[in-house]
């Protein structure tokens, strides 16, 4: 007979497969990060998971990943934020084999998701937001003085 699960492993199998929103594909590389190091991670080593190679919006992506990302996950009691890092509650519950399950699961949802947006799923993070216009009628004034 296998082991009881642990709590720590029940919650978070219930969020990533039934409550979990996603607008896009940060949670679930969040959640594979926090469990791949078994807990915690700097923001920058987060950002980097989701950038993947593309480091040139390193210091932005970071920002965003504190401000969204950790705050969807911390609100509803998955992360907390705490000394620049990042950790999943309970961590040091699971086990080795409930870590690959919970991975497997965000895989999952991954894929999921780029089936439904398509293959190509484009990072947000990475892309600054375009100025307003009212920023860019300010700036064209600015340069015409």
């Amino acid at each position: 007979m296998p082991p009881h699960p642990s709590p720590t492993y029940e919650r978070l199998r219930e969020y990533i497969a039934e409550r979990m929103r996603m607008s896009h594909i940060y949670q679930p590389l969040m959640l594979m990060e926090l469990l791949g190091r078994h807990s915690p991670a700097p923001a920058q080593d987060i950002a980097r998971r989701i950038l993947g190679e593309d480091v040139t919006q390193i210091d932005y992506t970071t920002e965003r990943v504190k401000r969204m990302v950790g705050r969807v996950l911390t609100g509803n009691g998955i992360t907390r934020y705490g000394d620049g890092l990042t950790s999943l509650f309970g961590a040091e519950e699971l086990s080795d084999s409930e870590r690959d399950a919970l991975l497997q699961l965000c895989r999952q949802r991954l894929d999921g998701f780029r089936e439904q947006r398509g293959e190509e799923v484009a990072c947000l993070f990475a892309e600054k937001p375009a100025a307003s216009a009212i920023a860019t009628a300010t700036a064209a004034r600015s340069a015409a003085r």
